[in-house]
């Protein structure tokens, strides 16, 4: 996959209008997926895709070779949603302790009701994946940027200190801050990873449902589950598990999202119209 994109790569610096297009499409979902887990919301991350992807297609000349394009691709998208995007982010920063606030003001005065598991599934889905990303939120950029690759997407160490150009030891001190507070958050207040915890997806489904929050005509992450993804949550439930492999399983429980927006298209026709060239081959 790395190697097929960096031909590509390649081949559009030299001028290939069809390995351009190629490329464009390749990236455009998982730097949709980074960018959903980074901003929540769906219509924030098709934005941000679409600027990230206009900036690849823009600086593609940078592309030397020296690490593999999907190593620059992150790294291009990760300072565009860390630097650029911050202000939005900022502003609607949410702490855990509030968030934890926030959930248990939603699970007052309500019943458990396991029948709705079966009656509101889509709803109940809907709910955790919104509840899941929400998490994500409560970190800092930074620290949001280094969990998501880390510990969602997987890259290695040595890869994910070159995306965020620092040091192996910088990124292993912020992955492990990142895990630390994300998993403090979980035990204490996730039903699926700690089942003491009085939270469960079906009663807080069940009052966003009633207050106009759900609406099942229009779910934002209704897409359907993977094997990965399924199998992923199964191991968040296992108690046999330490509560950060759980927690690590529960953040990876999600699809592989892809937009509704045919953001490449997007790209294609503004390239069509005018883009400043790119296709030029990169200096010695």
């Amino acid at each position: 996959m790395h190697d097929d994109l960096g031909s590509l790569a390649v081949a559009a610096q030299r001028g290939s209008s069809d390995a351009l297009e190629a490329l464009v499409r390749a990236v455009q979902r998982p730097i949709y997926n980074l960018a959903l887990r980074m901003l929540q919301r769906p219509a924030d991350a098709e934005d941000a895709t679409q600027e990230i992807l206009i900036k690849l297609v823009t600086h593609l000349a940078q592309f030397r070779g020296e690490s593999s394009f999907t190593t620059w691709m992150y790294r291009v998208a990760g300072n565009h949603l860390i630097t650029q995007r911050r202000r939005d982010a900022a502003s609607r920063q949410v702490s855990f302790d509030g968030l934890a606030q926030r959930m248990a003001e939603h699970l007052v005065a309500t019943e458990d009701n396991p029948e709705e598991i079966y009656e509101h599934a889509e709803l109940i889905e809907e709910t955790r994946r919104s509840c899941t990303l929400g998490m994500l939120q409560c970190l800092d950029p930074d620290e949001r940027m280094a969990v998501i690759l880390g510990d969602i997407l997987e890259v290695s160490g040595t890869e994910g200190a070159a995306i965020l150009e620092i040091s192996p030891a910088a990124y292993r001190k912020r992955l492990s801050r990142a895990r630390q507070a994300l998993v403090a958050f979980v035990a204490g207040q996730c039903g699926i990873v700690n089942p003491a915890s009085p939270c469960r997806c079906h009663r807080l489904a069940r009052v966003r449902r009633m207050a106009g929050m759900l609406n099942p005509e229009q779910l934002q992450y209704n897409q359907p589950h993977d094997p990965a993804s399924a199998a992923a949550l199964a191991r968040a439930k296992q108690a046999d598990l330490d509560t950060e492999c759980r927690t690590t399983a529960l953040l990876r429980a999600h699809p592989v999202y892809t937009s509704r927006a045919d953001l490449a298209a997007m790209i294609e026709r503004i390239v069509s119209a005018g883009l400043p060239a790119t296709q030029q081959p990169p200096s010695a």
